[in-house]
């Protein structure tokens, strides 16, 4: 299996510096991407990053704000947006905020979604394909946090990455519009910043392994009980579940995304119990799903 933490692992990086966090700011990034501070977290439940010249935090962070250390683990995070990610670089190597861009044809932040399995000898990554490129926010605060999320859904099974280009990123530092030398504290690191990156990658929802093996073996004549169609666990108080095999359907195609779920997101989930298994059936902005018939079917069911 090919690691989470892919470019980091391709390069090896200076020993650590004494430096240390620079403070909190709640809400600052949220507050710039439209989406409530709760979901994003904050730098200082970011887990700590060691071994690194210029980082001191690194973490990966779900809708409910819930943060995830960078390890290598393949975390999968809730299907509701939005999700992302936090780096807080160390006193002196943030980078300048012009250089922080998700956007254009050479990014220093590039966000990648796809359908693969990084298990998957055929197809592991999906920062292989450009095509596979989705946008994302970016913030950097004053305190030297770089905050990256996705805001809107994408499919169960994707696997995100999110990848930071060094030579992109510290282009300004490296080489400043005014002349002169790098201006990092590290010269050693001015050196090698151009040939390095940093990878986070995760799956939304489930696994791309899930969603190609269901788990119920007859999915056409699921036991009595078994949950169909599921609510957004954003939008929901208690069991999701809101139509079971052999009950009503009580799901109301009518429910809005709220603060906790983000803009544009997936309302009413297909589960593992149905034919086409788990995937969402309906999207806030009506996207286009795998298996729209048979969501039709449920969610119109009495």
């Amino acid at each position: 299996m090919k690691p989470a933490r892919r470019l980091a692992f391709l390069f090896a990086l200076a020993a650590a510096s004494c430096a240390g966090d620079p403070i909190d700011a709640p809400g600052q990034a949220a507050d710039q991407m439209g989406v409530s501070s709760s979901q994003l977290g904050t730098a200082m439940s970011c887990p700590t990053y060691p071994g690194l010249v210029e980082l001191s935090r690194a973490c990966m962070v779900d809708s409910n704000g819930k943060t995830y250390p960078e390890d290598g683990t393949l975390f999968v995070f809730p299907a509701a947006p939005p999700y992302g990610a936090m780096f807080v670089f160390k006193a002196g190597f943030a980078p300048l905020a012009a250089d922080v861009t998700s956007e254009g044809g050479a990014p220093s932040v590039g966000v990648y979604a796809a359908p693969y399995d990084v298990a998957s000898s055929m197809q592991c990554c999906s920062e292989d394909s450009p095509a596979n490129r989705i946008p994302a926010s970016t913030v950097l605060d004053e305190t030297g946090t770089l905050t990256i999320a996705v805001t809107s859904p994408v499919p169960v099974g994707t696997q995100i990455a999110i990848i930071l280009d060094y030579g992109r990123l510290y282009r300004g530092r490296i080489a400043p519009a005014a002349g002169g030398p790098c201006d990092l504290p590290s010269q050693e690191f001015c050196g090698y910043a151009s040939q390095m990156g940093f990878a986070m990658r995760f799956y939304v929802g489930s696994s791309p392994s899930a969603v190609a093996t269901p788990a119920v073996t007859d999915p056409t004549s699921p036991p009595d009980g078994a949950c169909l169609l599921a609510y957004n666990t954003a939008l929901a108080d208690g069991d999701p579940c809101c139509y079971r095999e052999g009950g009503a359907n009580t799901c109301d195609t009518g429910v809005r995304c709220n603060e906790r779920s983000g803009g544009g997101c997936c309302l009413i989930y297909g589960t593992e119990n149905t034919s086409d298994g788990q995937r969402c059936c309906l999207y806030a902005n009506g996207g286009a799903v795998d298996g729209a018939d048979e969501c039709a079917r449920l969610l119109a069911a009495p």
